[in-house]
């Protein structure tokens, strides 16, 4: 009896292991992975560099690409072990970080020892076909070439003995980047030009904040808390450090504001997850065991396969976007059209950029010389290069579609998707609310549409039925993988996401005005639908762990049901907030601080990649990725990120929101006197701009205001992952 029942246990973690739902670490044949040589091997960066600064000398990365030799025992074990790629680093790929002195001493020695300069000149192996991405772009690396010409045989021959002597194994090898501790790069222009830009930044902050207290009428602090007498003067101290201070910290008394203030919460929470991912994608590991380990475990598959956890920004920016334009649109009487359609669109590009652009800025100029090290160049100077390159890009917010293997500032890829699915949700709400008979019909056929769109770009390109983000297209940060290019960064594969959270809040509205009461049983349902979420990215388990045929028509189909799928529980959970299903979670979730948190998000969040990269390519301790490890660089960067954001927002962001309800508020009084003036031209039957308005012959401006000013701190700083 004793016997069968060990034999159903071993069955049933059989099953469950193959299915993902408890761990199965892949047990290494240690014997034949020694076979290998290491993936990752760097000489000591300080002791090459800045020990004796007097010695000249040069710090290489250099790449090398294992030639194939089917007679090598080692050869075998390295095609076979790599075969997996989902799991597994290509072994044929190796990183060496080498110092010029000891690569000299080396072949000193050998030649002391006899070796021929024919046996030497043997180790360099030509070019040969290549069939992965192995180096970053060419131009990428200032001086790169002359380090090729001076020492790429040197680091050849250094390589290839070692891999010879210890595998029989050779190797194409091919300088990445060098340091050297003799050369350092001037003050260009463009950092000259930042640091005037910064200067004038802290100036207008400081003259506005001092002009701000000058206009004070008592000693209290309610001044910076009311608007001044004029305009004129509200321009004055848009930049006053208090009063963006209680900007910041003030709350909405309306009755949508007080509905989703639990929103601040649950986006500090979702930025918290996406900055402990980062954290643990870009850690440099030790050894390529330590990540391929990682890609075994099905808790480490909740981190790989959590990626899609964005979407709930998209969720929220969608629900946002519907129950304010719907709750201003029925104060007002109004239907929303093409222009104000415009008008609100610049509003919010004009709301996002500034703070964006500042950032884009700095990466582009004095970052790359914050730190050092071996891994520094290609953390930073990518950045560098690529931002002034395509910086445009950037500011056109089509840098998810365009340059996305040079990518500046990568994790801005969400802000481009959210500004156009955000255009996208504003004309699919102007349709539904001038047809709102059709509403159901319009909003399904659009749902089936958007899920055509992915399943077919899944069928077709071959891929999985999740973007799978294996461990070898990580070494460049997925900048080469084309399943990252196809499901992840597209807007179009985010629609259908987007249009089922535009459907499910015109169902909140529809239980609004049912004075929907949530029944008993809603409360469990809303407790199982909050375990479902982490579920669904421990499901990614079973695509990792198992090689499928491609195209596959039930990966195509899983692929978009799944978004939906996660968008439902999302949804779920928004009921539960709305209608009060738990509320000693919602009081909780109200608590004025998370308010704060949630405003500086968007700031912290455009920070944190930086800081995070800072924290990975600044070390010269490669990562274990242990918990502890993993837990002290994300609270770090964390704190950072909020910190830097803190400043930001006062000093950018917040001011750039009140000129925004400034600017439209005039243009608001001037769009009435246009209003009269096209009144009397409609009495002599002329045509005039109001034709293309909306209902009742309001202008587009008088939407804008409504708009923008209700919504300035809720929708466009939910643009953040």
């Amino acid at each position: 009896m004793v016997s069968i029942m060990k034999l159903l246990i071993v069955l049933v973690c059989s099953v469950l292991c193959c299915t993902g739902w408890v761990q199965c670490a892949e047990e290494f044949n240690m014997t034949q992975y020694r076979l290998m040589p290491r993936v990752f091997h760097f000489d000591d960066y300080d002791e090459c560099l800045r020990d004796d600064p007097s010695v000249p000398d040069v710090y290489c990365m250099v790449k090398a690409v294992v030639q194939p030799n089917a007679s090598s025992p080692a050869w075998n074990v390295i095609a076979d072990f790599s075969s997996n790629w989902k799991q597994h680093v290509n072994h044929a790929h190796l990183d060496r970080g080498l110092c010029l002195s000891s690569c000299i001493r080396l072949l000193d020695e050998l030649e002391r020892a006899n070796v021929t300069q024919q046996e030497l000149q043997s180790l360099i192996v030509p070019k040969f076909q290549i069939d992965f991405p192995y180096i970053i772009k060419n131009g990428t690396f200032r001086d790169v070439d002359t380090y090729r010409r001076n020492y790429s045989e040197l680091f050849a021959k250094c390589i290839n003995y070692e891999l010879q002597q210890k595998h029989g194994l050779r190797a194409y090898t091919e300088i990445e980047y060098c340091d050297s501790n003799r050369e350092s790069y001037p003050i260009d222009n463009l950092e000259i030009a930042f640091l005037v830009v910064l200067a004038m930044l802290l100036l207008v902050v400081f003259s506005s904040s001092w002009y701000d207290h000058r206009c004070k009428q008592d000693h209290g602090l309610d001044h910076y808390r009311k608007e001044l007498s004029s305009k004129a003067a509200m321009v004055m101290v848009s930049f006053s450090i208090i009063r963006n201070w209680y900007r910041l910290t003030s709350r909405g008394d309306d009755s949508l504001s007080r509905s989703i203030r639990y929103i601040h919460a649950v986006r500090f929470m979702i930025f918290m997850m996406i900055n402990m991912g980062h954290n643990i994608l870009y850690a440099q590991p030790r050894t390529a065991m330590t990540i391929e380990r990682k890609f075994s475990e099905v808790d480490s598959m909740i981190v790989a396969n959590g990626s899609h956890i964005v979407t709930t920004f998209f969720v929220i920016s969608a629900l946002m976007l519907v129950l304010s334009l719907v709750t201003k649109l029925e104060q007002t009487g109004r239907k929303i059209g093409f222009l104000e359609i415009i008008m609100i669109s610049i509003a919010r590009y004009v709301r996002l950029t500034p703070v964006y652009a500042f950032i884009m800025f700095l990466e582009a100029t004095w970052l790359v010389r914050y730190l050092d090290g071996p891994l520094w160049r290609k953390g930073f100077e990518t950045g560098r290069t690529y931002c002034r390159k395509h910086w445009w890009v950037n500011l056109l917010y089509i840098n998810n579609y365009y340059a996305t293997d040079e990518p500046c500032m990568q994790h801005t890829w969400y802000l481009a998707a959210d500004f156009h699915m955000f255009v996208y949700g504003l004309v699919v709400c102007a349709v539904v609310l001038r047809f709102p008979k059709y509403r159901t019909y319009i909003l399904s056929f659009l749902l089936l549409v958007c899920t055509m769109v992915a399943a077919v770009v899944v069928y077709v390109n071959e891929y999985e039925a999740v973007t799978v983000l294996p461990p070898e297209p990580l070494r460049f940060f997925y900048w080469y993988w084309d399943m990252y290019h196809g499901t992840y960064l597209p807007t179009h594969m985010y629609l259908v996401n987007y249009t089922a959270a535009i459907m499910g809040s015109f169902y909140m509205l529809h239980l609004q005005s049912k004075n929907f009461k949530t029944p008993k049983m809603f409360s469990l349902l809303w407790l199982l639908g909050v375990l479902a979420i982490p579920g669904t990215f421990v499901a990614g388990y079973f695509i990792y762990s198992n090689l499928f045929d491609t195209p596959s028509v039930w990966m195509a189909l899983v692929f978009p049901l799944g978004r939906i799928f996660y968008t439902a529980l999302m949804f779920l959970l928004t009921i539960g907030f709305i209608f009060r299903a738990s509320k000693p979670v919602l009081r909780l979730l109200n608590i004025h601080f998370f308010g704060i948190l949630g405003r500086l998000t968007y700031c912290a969040y455009l920070c944190h990649f930086f800081i995070t990269r800072a924290t990975s390519f600044g070390t010269r301790r490669l990562a274990n990725l242990g918990v502890f490890e993993m837990n002290t660089s994300s609270w770090s960067t964390l704190v950072m990120s909020y910190v830097f954001g803190w400043m930001l927002c006062l000093m950018l962001e917040s001011p750039f929101i009140a000129l925004q309800k400034i600017l439209f508020e005039s243009l608001h009084r001037n769009s009435r006197s246009n209003n009269a003036e096209s009144n009397q031209h409609l009495q002599e039957n002329v045509p005039t701009p109001s034709t293309f308005l909306g209902a009742n012959g309001k202008s587009a401006k008088d939407d804008v205001e409504s708009y923008t000013n209700s919504t300035a701190q809720q929708t466009a700083a939910l643009s953040v992952h």
